[in-house]
């Protein structure tokens, strides 16, 4: 093939570019040329045994697409979501008979402000060791709710015909408000996140109607509601929720390692040691009111119909917007107690100062503050 001087000088310098520019090219070509692709594997362990079984399951989902800082009593700044992450990590390396999912879901960034990156992470672990540690983005920002999450879960995970296996699925985030629901991501706004969305996404987890969450965890705030727990009752057989403020602090998950020291514990025990864990150390740190419950929801499901028609009517009640905190629903006249008590146990302390710090119980449910009367 014949190349003119011209042509020769021309693709010369091309070839003596600085490495450093060449480098750069090669990457922006890199991304563009991965850009399809929505997950990429930073990990996997080649030599894992596929036919150990797993005792039980966990899913973590963290939501760090927002403000989760917050100041410890001595005053040192934390970023809530990462201690989430580090003890989600120890629970799974402990898990030596389970099978561990972490997702930790971050904000949506792009290289160079033009290439999607894969910025959020998802971890695997069977029995203890980490197997899979997958990059993943969201090829629709507005995609049902826990899509993208369920899809890695199950192309992930292994023994997929034992729905014996027990499962527990924990959710660390804002409060999940009961509609609309757009904007609680603060990089992708048209993902809606509410109480429906939320359900239908846990249900993708699940293999069939018959399959059900043992336990589900929320480390939210103002989720423990008769909204919440109705959508949820077909789905788990036990929640722990916080029925109002649980100030930006988490749901404690180390009895998680009551699993391996005590295969049989049920899921009520566990749920009610974690909360009083919680409970324990949030007394210790905080002034304001505190308040988790752990819902039997075999139990609930006994007065579900009542449940839901208290549901239907109190969203006829002139309410304050969702962004207010929750009142306790014994504060709502149609509410119940001794119909709604049934299944409950509640950890509650009363704020040191404000209207409510004579207060000695709780209902255990949380709903929206009433409008008060123009006169």
């Amino acid at each position: 093939m014949f190349i003119s001087r011209d042509s020769y000088k021309k693709h010369m310098f091309y070839l003596k570019l600085p490495s450093g520019i060449c480098i750069c090219f090669a990457m922006i070509i890199g991304f563009v040329m991965s850009g399809c692709s929505s997950t990429s594997e930073l990990f996997r362990e080649t030599s894992v045994d596929k036919s150990v079984d797993a005792d039980y399951s966990i899913i973590y989902y963290i939501h760090a697409d927002s403000d989760y800082l917050y100041h410890e009593p001595n005053g040192n700044p934390v970023r809530g979501n990462r201690m989430v992450l580090e003890t989600a990590m120890e629970i799974a390396e402990g898990a030596e008979s389970g099978e561990v999912f972490i997702f930790y879901q971050q904000p949506s960034r792009k290289f160079l402000g033009l290439f999607p990156r894969r910025s959020s992470r998802f971890y695997h672990y069977q029995n203890g060791e980490l197997i899979n540690k997958v990059g993943y983005r969201y090829t629709d920002k507005s995609e049902d709710f826990l899509t993208t999450e369920a899809s890695l879960y199950h192309e992930y995970r292994f023994n997929t015909g034992n729905n014996d296996k027990r499962s527990h699925f924990f959710y660390f985030g804002h409060e999940i408000p009961d509609d609309d629901g757009t904007k609680y991501h603060r990089t992708m706004p048209n993902m809606e996140v509410n109480v429906e969305s939320f359900s239908m996404g846990l249900q993708k987890f699940l293999d069939g109607d018959e399959h059900r969450f043992d336990l589900i965890v929320l480390s939210t705030c103002n989720n423990g509601t008769p909204f919440m727990v109705s959508s949820l009752l077909s789905i788990s057989d036990v929640l722990l929720a916080s029925p109002q403020n649980l100030h930006l602090s988490h749901v404690d998950t180390d009895h998680l390692r009551d699993l391996e020291s005590n295969s049989e514990v049920s899921s009520i025990h566990l749920a009610q040691s974690m909360a009083d864990q919680t409970y324990k150390r949030l007394e210790s740190e905080i002034l304001t009111e505190i308040t988790l419950t752990v819902y039997d929801l075999e139990e609930v499901r006994q007065y579900h119909d009542d449940l839901h028609q208290f549901t239907t009517s109190s969203q006829k009640i002139d309410q304050k917007p969702s962004y207010e905190d929750n009142i306790d629903c014994n504060e709502v006249e149609v509410f119940n107690v001794e119909r709604f008590k049934r299944g409950l146990l509640t950890w509650f302390k009363p704020a040191r100062f404000g209207r409510r710090s004579n207060t000695d119980s709780h209902s255990g449910w949380g709903c929206r503050p009433l409008v008060p009367d123009a006169d």
